[in-house]
C-alpha cells in the first residue's frame, strides 16, 4: 500500500512538472518583448529544480525563498525608485519557480527512495557474498579469510588445527533420480545435522553446492577430529533410517576427510582443503 502511494505521488508530480513546463511555454510565447529575460529566469528555475534533484525539497525551497527575496526586492525598487511599472506577467516567475521545484520534489521522491533501497541491497549483497543464501552457511570466501585467523591462532597458542572437508558420496549421480527441489533440501537437512554436530568453537562451511561438499575448521587434533567425523556417520546414518527414509528415494551417505595443519605444507587456504580433499581417498 505505501508502495502504491509512493508510485501515485510520483506519478502527480511528474504530470505537475509537465503541465508546468506547457503553462510557462505558452507564457513565453504571450510574452515575445521579453524573451531574454524569461530565458534567464528559466534558466534559473531549471538550476533550482537540478538543485532539488540532487539535494532535498528543504534546500531547494530555501533557494528558492531566496531567489524570491532578490527578484521581490528589485522589483520594489525598480518601481520606488525608477518609477518602472510592471504588470501582472513580470510577478510569473515568483510564482511559477517554486511551484517547479515542488513538482520535481514529489516526482524524485520516489526515485530517491529507490536509490536508497538499491544501495542497501548491494550492501546486504556484499555481505551474503560470504554466505549461501539458502544454508546461511560460510562460503569458500569466508572459509579463506577465516583460515588465516585461525591458522594464525594455532600458531601463537600451540593449539592443533584441523580441516575436515565433508562430501555426499555419488552427490552428481544422485541428481539423476531427485528433483532439483529435493536435492535442494538434502543440502538444507544435511547441513543442519553438520550443525548439530559441531561445537560453538568449530565453523562449518559451504565450499561448494554443486558438488555438495562442506568445510569444518576444529581446533583439535586428528582423534579428536576422528570422533567428531564418527559422530556425523552416526547421525546421518540415524537420519536415514528415520527423517530422510520418508523424504529421499535414495540413501545419503558421507565421505569424510580429515588434515591436520601444517604450516610447512599449507600456503594458502587452499592448499588447506587441498590437502583434507585427499584423505577423502581413504574413506571408502
Amino acid at each position: 500500500m505505501k508502495k502504491m502511494t509512493n508510485n501515485l505521488f510520483a506519478d502527480i508530480g511528474f504530470l505537475f512538472f509537465i503541465l508546468l513546463c506547457f503553462i510557462t511555454i505558452g507564457f513565453m510565447i504571450n510574452t515575445p518583448d521579453e524573451y531574454l529575460r524569461n530565458i534567464i529566469f528559466l534558466n534559473i528555475t531549471f538550476l533550482l529544480v537540478i538543485i532539488t534533484y540532487f539535494t532535498n525539497l528543504t534546500l531547494g525551497l530555501i533557494l528558492n525563498v531566496l531567489y524570491i527575496f532578490i527578484y521581490a526586492t528589485y522589483i520594489i525598487y525598480e518601481i520606488v525608485a525608477n518609477q518602472i511599472a510592471y504588470g501582472i506577467d513580470s510577478y510569473y516567475w515568483l510564482i511559477i519557480t517554486p511551484l517547479f521545484t515542488v513538482a520535481s520534489a514529489m516526482f524524485t521522491r520516489n526515485t530517491s527512495r529507490l536509490q536508497e533501497e538499491n544501495t542497501k541491497i548491494k550492501q546486504q549483497n556484499l555481505y551474503l557474498g560470504t554466505i549461501d543464501q539458502e544454508t546461511l552457511l560460510k562460503n569458500i570466501v569466508s572459509f579463506q579469510n577465516d583460515e588465516r585467523i585461525f591458522s594464525s591462532i594455532s600458531r601463537r597458542y600451540d593449539l592443533p588445527l584441523s580441516l575436515m572437508v565433508i562430501k555426499v558420496r555419488h552427490w552428481r549421480e544422485l541428481k539423476r533420480f531427485q528433483s532439483e527441489e529435493e536435492m535442494r533440501l538434502a543440502l538444507q537437512d544435511i547441513s543442519a545435522i553438520l550443525e548439530s554436530c559441531i561445537r560453538t568453537s568449530d565453523v562449518l562451511y559451504l565450499l561448494d553446492r554443486e558438488d555438495a561438499t562442506w568445510g569444518l575448521l576444529l581446533l583439535t587434533d586428528e582423534p579428536g577430529g576422528k570422533l567428531v567425523a564418527d559422530r556425523i556417520k552416526s547421525r546421518i546414518a540415524e537420519a536415514n533410517t528415520e527423517d530422510f527414509a520418508a523424504k529421499y528415494r535414495v540413501k545419503l551417505e558421507l565421505r569424510i576427510g580429515t588434515s591436520q595443519f601444517d604450516s610447512e605444507k599449507v600456503k594458502t587456504p587452499l592448499d588447506f582443503i587441498d590437502l583434507a580433499t585427499k584423505e577423502l581417498e581413504y574413506d571408502v
